[in-house]
């Protein structure tokens, strides 16, 4: 029963995110101004492919 209802609220928790959709910014300088402008936090995301 907790693993259901985690991944209800996991699926539910979703929703917001992909309903307004994400405008990613391609500089960070621009993104940093644009936030602190907004009072919004920065998310960064890095990967590889070693």
């Amino acid at each position: 029963m907790k693993k259901f209802a985690f991944l209800v609220l996991s699926a539910l928790s979703a929703i917001p995110a992909s309903a307004g959709g994400v405008a990613w910014e391609k500089s960070y300088a621009d993104a940093k101004i644009k936030a602190g402008l907004e009072g919004r936090l920065l998310y960064l995301d890095f990967y590889t492919d070693w």
